[in-house]
């Protein structure tokens, strides 16, 4: 169910600033590529040249090679490599998507950076659960390209800071980057696009909020390693201020937030009393208000902590217990049982046994709390109390 696994819950905690944005992508490769770009391509951006050393397929005949977009038409190039799972999936979609779009001017681009060989032996291949289908046959639905000298990925994937494939972008009627993303998401992208009825102006601006937010968190993380360096060597005085700082440093709130949410966790793993802690558990609770999980994850440890006598203060643990309540209303219905359990646990350390069921009776009655035994369970030893 919910666990609080020391510093690593820490992690947890701010898992805004930590978690992986793709299993090959490091922070290092991410300022490597914004350093390397001389302009950063984002939605709205005039799409640059296509410079494509192999055009394997041309979807049966029905296209020619494109260096410059013609102005009208809609284009999606579309990065894949023939080690990459996701990509070989993404494939039937792609071919349904070209031949759904092919009457409207639409024309799809895959590029791999793999050289000539290495594609043309994986479209030798026989497609899997497709018997005696190659990869070559069923790619023949769209331009399949490789580009060995990475030109194109250059000028794309590096440009835009993207580091995981497939990826997808589509190119509009003006020759601008109307949209980047999985091509598995962007079937109602590319219909309004088409259709004329996208809003670019929108998606620019979500775009840059979205990347503004990704470089407060490589910010943040970077920040963090003199954190973690100083936790691990022991000085929790030290890495605490440096933590504040880093804190005081960052203009994201959500990050801030989940920031002070790892600081709460050290001071409960690293000798600081009671007294200091509650005034920070306060505003971190009372920041995540508006996220019910994120808000139950921290109100999980403090019971957590509150069982292993950290916290003794029923007052307090009343009042978390509460605030709680109040985020299970927020929760999605498969998920509120979680939060009620929680505030269960919370009443039931503050001495409240009465509400401590009255909140557990709820999440039994969610169906989906028969996945953890223990909240049933945790029930009857209430029960037994009054």
């Amino acid at each position: 169910m919910k666990r609080n696994v020391w510093l690593a819950a820490g992690l947890i905690a701010a898992g805004v600033v930590l978690a992986a944005v793709d299993v090959r992508s490091t922070v290092a490769q991410e300022t490597a590529a914004a350093e390397k770009s001389a302009e950063i391509l984002g939605i709205g951006s005039k799409a640059p040249a296509l410079d494509i050393e192999h055009w394997v397929s041309n979807g049966n005949g029905a296209f020619k090679p494109v260096t410059k977009f013609e102005e009208g038409n809609v284009y999606i190039v579309e990065f894949w490599a023939t080690w990459c799972g996701p990509c070989i999936m993404s494939m039937p979609h792609l071919v349904e998507t070209q031949e759904k779009y092919k009457d409207n001017k639409v024309q799809l681009i895959s590029v791999s950076d793999e050289d000539l060989d290495t594609v043309t032996q994986f479209l030798e291949g026989e497609v899997r659960g497709s018997e005696g289908k190659t990869y070559a046959q069923l790619t023949s639905a769209y331009c399949l390209t490789t580009d060995p000298d990475r030109s194109v990925y250059t000028s794309y994937m590096e440009a835009a800071g993207q580091n995981g494939i497939p990826t997808a972008f589509i190119v509009g009627k003006k020759g601008l980057v109307e949209w980047i993303g999985h091509p598995m998401e962007m079937d109602e992208p590319l219909e309004q696009i088409v259709t004329d009825k996208w809003d670019l102006a929108a998606a620019k601006k979500q775009w840059e909020v979205a990347q503004e937010a990704q470089r407060a968190q490589m910010e943040a993380q970077r920040a963090l390693q003199g954190v973690f360096a100083r936790l691990q060597s022991g000085d929790f005085e030290e890495a605490l201020k440096m933590l504040d700082k880093v804190i005081a440093d960052t203009e994201n709130k959500e990050i801030a937030m989940q920031l002070r949410g790892l600081k709460l966790n050290v001071m409960m793993q690293t000798g600081s009393t009671e007294a200091d802690v509650i005034p920070v558990a306060k505003e971190v609770l009372q920041a995540m208000s508006s996220e019910p999980m994120g808000m139950n994850n921290l109100a999980w440890m403090i019971a957590e902590q509150a069982a292993e006598g950290f916290f003794t203060n029923k007052e307090f643990l009343a009042e978390v217990a509460g605030m709680t309540e109040t985020a299970a209303g927020g929760a999605t219905k498969a998920d509120d049982w979680q939060v009620w359990d929680t505030a269960a646990h919370l009443y039931f350390h503050a001495g409240n046994i009465e509400k401590a069921i009255a909140a557990q009776k709820k999440a039994v009655d969610n169906p989906n709390s028969a996945q953890a035994p223990e909240v049933a369970e945790f029930l009857k030893k209430l029960e037994g109390m009054k």
